[in-house]
């Protein structure tokens, strides 16, 4: 298994394997038949890097391109990986790619996240109101789940004035350690459904209610933010949770190769059972009516024409 980590990238072993990638998508001009792509997601133990390992072994089956998955902290890095050619492909949040259409292309539109604040069941956050000067971990430094939070707190006004909450940016190991611990209030995560490392904490937790800001998210960020739930029993739940949904896309370089983007497409569609990790409860969008619904990002022209070839 092969997991690349944005410091790996960076320094030692790393940077030999982002030349390996550069050469051996150079190579595929001179008849290579296996171009080597990277693909920035998030977390360890985040939905992100599911879906890049379960499109890693598709795409190995295929015997198509190989494809190293790498760590981050989440979509605002990712589009900065893809910006310095760091990555060639690359997982990021709808909000996220949203602030700047520019230099990226979309391979298409895989699932939806569920934007989800957890606190401690005995603790002192039940409503979104609670919020108002407790110590919140909006996400991961340079993570979708911060950019969203960040959102949603401004549009409650608490992120500044005498009611702002206390804000940190964790990672989802420490942030778990911390909720558990009650150093936090309230984590905030952005991700399919369920979330281990909650589920297997030993302190009860259940999520918030975070509905209440949707229109005024709606009306700053318009067909970007979608009302939805998260099932019953998910965390324990007797009963459905409403929740804010954002879009994920598949974001690649604009120079992408145009086999490889085929690839990419026609795995989306024929492995689109094997594309979703296990036990997941969340919506899927691996179908061809809703791949392409990647605005304002346009389609890479390559995908586009194998979209059009497969259904018209």
């Amino acid at each position: 298994m092969v997991i690349l980590t944005r410091r790996g990238l960076l320094f030692g072993a790393g940077a030999a394997s982002a030349a390996a990638a550069t050469f051996a998508l150079a190579g595929c001009s001179l008849g290579q038949p296996s171009p080597r792509i990277r693909m920035a997601c998030g977390e360890q133990g985040g939905t992100y890097v599911q879906f890049g390992e379960l499109l890693r072994e598709a795409l190995r089956r295929d015997g198509t391109t190989g494809l190293d998955v790498v760590t981050t902290g989440g979509s605002v890095e990712n589009l900065a990986m893809l910006q310095a050619r760091d990555a060639e492909l690359a997982i990021v949040l709808a909000d996220a790619a949203a602030t700047d259409a520019q230099n990226k292309v979309a391979i298409g539109r895989v699932y939806q996240n569920y934007l989800q604040c957890f606190v401690r069941s005995d603790g002192p956050v039940s409503a979104i109101g609670d919020l108002a000067g407790r110590r919140v971990s909006v996400g991961a430094p340079q993570s979708g789940a911060a950019l969203t939070a960040r959102r949603l707190l401004g549009t409650l006004g608490l992120l500044e004035g005498a009611g702002a909450s206390v804000i940190s940016e964790l990672y989802l190991d420490e942030a778990v350690s911390a909720l558990e611990a009650g150093t936090v209030d309230a984590i905030f995560w952005s991700g399919g459904l369920p979330l281990p490392a909650v589920q297997d904490l030993n302190t009860a937790v259940e999520l918030v209610d975070l509905t209440d800001a949707l229109p005024a998210l709606e009306l700053e960020h318009p067909g970007v933010y979608t009302l939805t739930a998260v099932p019953a029993s998910t965390y324990g739940s007797a009963e459905a949770v409403p929740a804010i949904g954002v879009s994920n896309y598949l974001l690649a370089r604009p120079d992408l190769p145009d086999q490889v983007a085929r690839a990419l497409v026609d795995v989306l569609i024929r492995d689109a059972a094997q594309l979703v990790p296990e036990g997941s409860l969340g919506v899927q969008y691996l179908t061809a009516s809703n791949l392409i619904d990647t605005l304002p990002i346009a389609l890479h022209p390559a995908a586009q024409r194998r979209y059009r070839e497969l259904y018209g």
